[in-house]
């Protein structure tokens, strides 16, 4: 074999200068598209960012019938917090448990969270007809203890924040040495009033009115029936 064949046929299989060339700025160009490509994104991120920070934040108003107003937007826009019965029912539910669940040991710590559920002058009421008639002694001496069941609860017409609850409260204490339990089947009528949320009033809401009255006929059998059947279940 000659010396010119052996020449080139090394030169044939080294790669060819263009090819080497054309595959480094293939490269470089792939590293510059995806450069231009994250700094683009980076741009619309910062604009993205720029628009939230300068954005005024959402201003709601709680008027006294409960009907919360956004601001800033056109008065259709607007939250009812009436039409919320997980908010007030939920409310309602909890101050009843609180107030008319106690014993003697209890019964100092679930009246308070009940009291400062209420307005300021509809605590003041009711602490002063507590010490009128001496309520919180009576539940010390005659060991006395409560526990309600709620039946029922409906809003009632024409009140946004107004509540009618139905149950039964078994009230059992100690005479002469003898437990005695008494049965109350009781309409309890609740308003509500809706205020700002606050640290003492995280709900955004108190209670304004509550009142408690006796009811009998098939209606107090119904529900008193109804008590005894899930107590027996």
């Amino acid at each position: 074999m000659s010396s010119t064949e052996v020449t080139t046929n090394d030169l044939s299989v080294r790669p060819k200068y263009y090819e080497m060339d054309g595959a480094r700025l293939a490269n470089a160009n792939r590293a510059w598209l995806l450069a231009f490509l994250m700094a683009a994104l980076a741009v619309v991120a910062v604009a993205f960012a720029i628009a939230v920070r300068v954005k005024p934040p959402t201003v709601i108003r709680i008027g006294n019938n409960g009907e919360a107003t956004v601001l800033g937007q056109p008065s259709a826009v607007t939250i009812s917090s009436a039409g919320d019965p997980y908010l007030t029912e939920g409310f309602v539910r909890r101050f009843l448990a609180e107030y008319l669940n106690y014993s003697p040991s209890n019964v100092d710590d679930h009246w308070a969270a009940a009291l400062n559920r209420m307005t300021r002058n509809l605590r003041n009421i009711t602490i002063k007809a507590m010490s009128d008639n001496n309520v919180r002694g009576k539940i010390d001496d005659d060991q006395i203890q409560s526990v309600f069941h709620l039946r029922e609860i409906e809003p009632v017409a024409g009140e946004p924040l107004g509540y009618l609850v139905y149950g039964v409260k078994d009230v059992h204490h100690v005479i002469n040495g003898s437990e005695v339990t008494d049965h109350f089947v009781n309409e309890y009528r609740i308003r509500l009033v809706a205020d700002k949320r606050s640290e003492m009033s995280p709900d955004g809401l108190w209670i304004a009115q509550y009142s408690e009255r006796p009811i009998d006929g098939e209606r107090r059998n119904a529900i008193l029936s109804a008590s005894d059947l899930n107590v027996s279940q």
